[in-house]
């Protein structure tokens, strides 16, 4: 059927995809994408024919068909027509749209990291080791202990041991206790 649509509107050459909408390795939208030339016109059955990963990966899109001198067109969607004024107004609009809705989504989750910090909540992954843990490891690898044997020993890479022996003010603040690590080297 959509076959049918492009050859209705007489198109010079028709691409047919065989990925997914949503895979961003779409070898023909690649290729479509790479031989567009100022003054060409895309046409599309339908604008979720373009890609399926949402409103800003479609404008994302638009916007590098348009940045290369090209227009689009929509067979279903005459607003999507930007080889017209009203096409190019109402696709001006959208755009903005969704740039304003992104930029709002940005603004709140950085306003909720904000409030989750002044709270106390840790972001990221928690430590490997406790920071009892890391003075003991640190101390095995100043005695003389390989990294590789305290990372064994503990459970963890020896990159984890490496990074924690490369840092010198990792307890600082904390108290020194006189707990052993429940294992042996």
């Amino acid at each position: 059927m959509q076959l049918a649509q492009l050859e209705a509107a007489v198109c010079e050459r028709i691409l047919c995809e065989r990925e997914g909408g949503m895979n961003d390795h779409r070898r023909e939208l690649t290729r479509l994408l790479r031989r567009l030339r100022k003054g060409d016109t895309v046409i599309v059955p339908a604008l979720d024919r373009l890609t399926r990963g949402g409103p800003f990966k479609m404008l994302s899109v638009l916007a590098d068909i348009t940045s290369r001198g090209a227009t689009y067109r929509s067979l279903a969607e005459p607003w999507a027509d930007i080889t017209h004024e009203l096409g190019e107004v109402l696709a001006a609009l959208v755009g903005y749209s969704a740039r304003k809705t992104r930029e709002d989504i940005i603004r709140r989750t950085s306003e909720g990291r904000k409030r989750a910090r002044e709270k106390g909540i840790k972001f990221g992954r928690k430590p490997k080791l406790t920071l009892d843990e890391r003075r003991v490891a640190r101390e095995l690898c100043a005695t003389g202990k390989s990294q590789r044997d305290v990372a064994i020993a503990f459970g963890v890479s020896s990159s984890t041991i490496s990074r924690i022996c490369a840092t010198d003010n990792i307890d600082q603040g904390t108290k020194p206790t006189n707990e052993t690590a429940p294992f042996s080297v």
